[in-house]
């Protein structure tokens, strides 16, 4: 008897991964994916039932990895939600624009299928419930966080043409804000 091909699940993800850097979304294919991941079509829909399965999990996995800069950037300190905010804004400045297209492409490759989008939702709860304010310092920190989150949507699926200097813009500005509500 022949023991059964074990797929890597994480070499499958990093293929995903490399396919929407290379092609930008638009021909994300399971076919595309087992080709670069070096496996059959048939090893891939057992490991990863449906395209939107396999993009869920690209998406988990790219919410994990953010988060844990985010948390890396916080280091070991007590931290709280301006914190927080600001290791955000952060992390988003040192984001690349490879990887801030990927991510936006995940998030909105699942907006067909709303009851799979439960991490992003909780990531954005997450993140932004604790500055539900509508005036004071709580509340500039949540329209700066709005408008990083913003950007990298907009930017991030080509819906407005912005310049990187515009982007960074804008995140040194939401920054600035964050920063002046933790005087």
């Amino acid at each position: 008897m022949t023991r059964k091909k074990v797929i890597d699940r994480d070499r499958v993800l990093d293929a995903a991964e490399a396919v929407i850097l290379e092609f930008g979304g638009r021909n994300f294919t399971l076919d595309a994916v087992a080709e670069r991941a070096g496996i059959s079509k048939g090893g891939l829909v057992y490991t990863f039932a449906t395209k939107d399965v396999l993009i869920l999990a690209a998406l988990e996995r790219e919410l994990d990895r953010f988060q844990e800069a985010v948390r890396r950037r916080l280091g070991s300190g007590p931290a709280g939600p301006i914190q927080l905010a600001l290791a955000h804004i952060e992390e988003a400045l040192a984001e690349d624009d490879a990887s801030t297209q990927m991510a936006a492409f995940l998030v909105t490759a699942l907006v067909h299928a709303p009851d799979m989008l439960g991490p992003v939702r909780h990531f954005y709860r997450t993140l932004l419930d604790p500055f539900r304010s509508e005036h004071g310092e709580v509340a500039e920190v949540r329209h700066a966080l709005l408008a990083v989150e913003g950007i990298f949507l907009l930017s991030g699926l080509g819906f407005a043409e912005v310049s990187p200097g515009e982007i960074k813009a804008v995140l040194l500005h939401a920054r600035n804000s964050v920063l002046a509500a933790l005087d």
